[in-house]
């Protein structure tokens, strides 16, 4: 009979994996086993934007979700910022965090531009949007769809973190988002 613990997690976690990731966390105790840390995201975001309270922040061992508000809707000079898709692509290119702030362009529509021109690279940018889903709230993830469809919202994207961000400028928060790729 397989161990019963094995019906709680998804298909896709085999007994072998989940044993390494028991054999990594148990000793150095649960909180360890997070993939990220909401002061170190801080950290991270607070370079290009003016962060506010926490809305939620939630980290596993193979995603993170955070919901900051935002005190100001510049974005700052410390991040690479780009007026066209190319131009964006040539920054992650270079391993450079990218703000892509594209008139009347959404996140999603963005992602698609970079997936058409280069797919590879598309991905990667889509995985990190979407790898933090499986640790955000039910609630959040409506907002999150919202912002990632709304035009007056910014997708930042780190390619040497891996992570996605998305400045959601109509209600001055943001958004991040993070997996552990593979």
């Amino acid at each position: 009979m397989p161990f019963p613990v094995l019906a709680l997690f998804r298909p896709r976690v085999t007994p072998a994996r989940l044993l390494r990731v028991l054999a990594l966390c148990l000793p150095l105790g649960v909180s360890a086993c997070s993939l990220d840390h909401e002061e170190e995201v801080r950290a991270q975001l607070q370079d290009w934007v003016k962060l506010g309270e926490t809305y939620y922040f939630h980290s596993r061992v193979n995603c993170t979700a955070a919901l900051f508000a935002i005190k100001a809707t510049r974005i700052s000079s410390m991040v690479k910022k780009v007026r066209d898709v190319e131009s964006g692509m040539r920054a992650i290119s270079e391993g450079r965090a990218v703000a892509f702030e594209i008139a009347n362009t959404s996140p999603t529509a963005v992602t698609e531009q970079i997936m058409s021109q280069d797919l590879p690279m598309g991905l990667g940018v889509l995985s990190s949007g979407t790898s933090g889903k499986d640790c955000m709230a039910v609630e959040m993830e409506e907002a999150y769809f919202n912002a990632l469809l709304d035009p007056t919202s910014v997708l930042l994207y780190a390619p040497e973190r891996r992570f996605m961000a998305i400045f959601d400028r109509r209600n001055k928060r943001m958004f991040y988002s993070r997996g552990r790729s593979s």
